[in-house]
């Protein structure tokens, strides 16, 4: 069985945000996917610096493709 990196799938129908921070795939059952991106956010009024999901998918792998159904 081949593993299939969901993350990079969907960045090649998807542009990477900036201050893009991480991507993580969760299997959440058969081969549907919840994908949550992590982006870097200045918090201006503490004076640091955030990681919060910015963008978030449901998507099914078929094969080597990724089908976005939400």
């Amino acid at each position: 069985m081949k593993v299939v990196d969901v993350c990079d799938l969907l960045f090649k129908q998807i542009k990477k945000p900036d201050n893009f921070e991480m991507c993580k795939a969760i299997n959440v059952y058969d081969n549907k996917y919840r994908i949550n991106v992590y982006t870097r956010i200045y918090d201006e009024f503490r004076d640091l610096e955030k990681k919060r999901i910015t963008h978030s998918y449901f998507a099914k792998v078929n094969g080597d493709k990724l089908e976005i159904l939400a």
